[in-house]
């Protein structure tokens, strides 16, 4: 069962993923701001993998999303703008015009996020955390 929820979930995300960034020819996600940025493998990412591979990851992808939309509400009542992308790459811009350029595929882990304040270095954390820690780690970084 979580197998399939895994699976309708990467569906899922591809859609909304691709509708809420039409209309960007390339495979960069250009953030600024304050924002979060959640990560992950595309549809065709992951049924690339093998039946060990997915099995490895269908647990983080179940919880990672699931987590991910708790913490929504928090975000937009902090006005933090979230992004969630299946992008190979990921451009953070923050004070100065400085940006930092990251790679997906050179993470450790599949699924994880940014956060950025546009001001500071950005923070990255590979994995999936709880409601409650992803909570704390907003508002630590965002000093909420």
């Amino acid at each position: 069962m979580r197998i399939l929820w895994s699976v309708l979930i990467l569906l899922t995300m591809s859609t909304a993923v691709a509708a809420q960034q039409a209309g960007v020819a390339d495979d960069t996600l250009y953030v600024s701001g304050r924002a979060v940025v959640f990560f992950g493998p595309s549809q065709a990412e992951y049924l690339a993998m093998t039946h060990g591979d997915k099995d490895a990851i269908d647990h983080d992808l179940y919880y990672f999303y699931h987590f991910r939309n708790k913490v929504l509400p928090f975000l937009k009542s902090n006005k933090i703008e979230e992004f969630s992308t299946v992008r190979p790459d990921i451009q953070v811009q923050f004070a100065g015009n400085e940006r930092i350029h990251y790679v997906r595929s050179d993470f450790e882990r599949a699924v994880g996020l940014i956060m950025t304040d546009g001001l500071h270095e950005p923070t990255v954390f590979l994995g999936f955390a709880t409601e409650s820690e992803l909570i704390s780690m907003f508002e630590a970084y965002f000093d909420l």
